[in-house]
């Protein structure tokens, strides 16, 4: 589900960046250090957080798609020179990522699958293209604060695309991805956490 004007000017301000830095450093410290080759990023946005997850995280190579065409342009533009063959930007969506089974060391949620109403299946999708073992690192909003009323008049986020932070931590395992506690931060409007791939 694209973003409305509110959602996609508060995503597109230069304060933005500043927030996800923050979260990505959290990130990493819940994640912990890890070699990462291959690295896929849902609802990519205008590139922000692939340039993030390259000075974070270091991987060789990233792909990263949206579902709105000019976030994707905005990407190309901000990143093409920068990453050139090490990054794959595209127009896709999270419930049906071309790509194959265990590609991927990392996958990254900057806050992408409450915009997704069929975000179980996403996250079954997820789950098919980490490796074993693999790690799926995301920071979302949980329902608790898109459905607030003053929220939710001004982003109107698709009711079946919310959950709770309880919600979330059952489709994740559902889909065979845990996230022990030690690898989780819960706040009133922010969830974050790692999740690994069961190897069986």
């Amino acid at each position: 589900m694209k973003l409305n004007w509110v959602e996609k000017l508060a995503m597109n301000s230069p304060l933005r960046p500043v927030f996800q830095r923050k979260e990505a450093r959290q990130l990493l410290q819940l994640g912990g250090e890890g070699k990462i080759e291959r690295a896929l990023e849902i609802g990519c946005g205008r590139g922000v957080g692939v340039e993030i997850i390259f000075e974070l995280f270091t991987p060789a190579y990233v792909e990263a798609f949206d579902i709105d065409p000019d976030q994707v342009m905005r990407a190309k533009r901000r990143l093409g020179d920068k990453y050139k063959d090490r990054v794959n930007l595209y127009v896709g969506s999270a419930t049906n990522i071309p790509a194959k089974d265990d590609q991927f060391d990392a996958v990254f949620d900057f806050g992408a699958l409450h915009h997704v109403p069929e975000n179980q299946k996403a996250i079954r999708e997820i789950a098919r293209v980490l490796k074993p073992g693999g790690r799926f690192y995301f920071m979302e909003i949980p329902s608790t604060f898109t459905m607030n009323p003053v929220i939710d008049f001004l982003t109107r986020h698709s009711p079946e695309a919310q959950f709770t932070w309880e919600e979330l931590l059952r489709k994740l395992a559902t889909a065979g991805l845990d996230v022990p506690e030690n690898n989780r931060r819960v706040g009133l409007t922010r969830v974050m956490g790692v999740a690994w791939k069961r190897l069986v």
